[in-house]
């Protein structure tokens, strides 16, 4: 089973994603993570986006595709949950080209919300997660026990520049796949554990 998480950055994809992937067994493929893996990195592929990162621009199609390319080749589990991938038709189509999608669950989320999300939010460069300021105990990550840090381009003008690509390239793709039949719409303002149960929900009556 392949399914999109698809949203505005700030709407909680990372936080379904854990409850997906534990559940479920699936493996998790997220682009913020597969770039900052090849930032961490220090190659010539991974200073470049770097730069484009930090001027907050969206990494070109050719590029996200090598890095999914070779994280598919490389799974070994039987289900796939994508996170931040596709960001444009381009890449939608691009995608078909590798797999089937079976959902696409639209975490919903107005902008002013995630906005305050992302600005109060924490990452673990090392495992992924993301928490925020309010719950994280001594900037420590409850998962692996790295140290928490905020995102250099989690910045107000970083941030309206990223909405403005989501609404732009990203946003039509809802009304893409609603002609395909693949969305599902969650209501990503509610509390965690109520967005993680309409997302497992929506999961179950999709497999009967």
């Amino acid at each position: 089973m392949n399914i999109v998480l698809l949203g505005i950055q700030g709407s909680g994809k990372g936080t379904v994603k854990e409850n997906i992937s534990n559940k479920l067994n699936f493996e998790y493929i997220s682009t913020g993570l597969l770039l900052r893996e090849e930032i961490a990195s220090n190659s010539k592929l991974g200073l470049q986006v770097k730069d484009i990162i930090n001027r907050g621009e969206l990494v070109d199609t050719r590029i996200i595709m090598e890095l999914i390319f070779k994280r598919i080749r490389n799974n070994q589990k039987p289900n796939v949950v994508f996170d931040g991938f596709p960001r444009n038709l381009a890449q939608a189509k691009e995608l078909e080209k590798l797999c089937e999608l079976d959902l696409i669950i639209f975490l919903n989320l107005k902008k002013e919300d995630a906005i305050n999300r992302i600005l109060n939010r924490l990452n673990c460069p090392k495992c992924g997660l993301t928490t925020s300021v309010e719950t994280a105990k001594n900037y420590i990550c409850p998962a692996c026990g790295a140290k928490l840090v905020k995102r250099s381009d989690d910045t107000v003008e970083a941030i309206n520049k990223r909405f403005e690509q989501y609404f732009s390239e990203t946003y039509p793709l809802i009304d893409y796949y609603k002609k395909q039949n693949l969305l599902v719409e969650v209501d990503a303002s509610l509390p965690p554990n109520e967005v993680a149960e309409q997302v497992m929900r929506a999961i179950n009556e999709h497999n009967n």
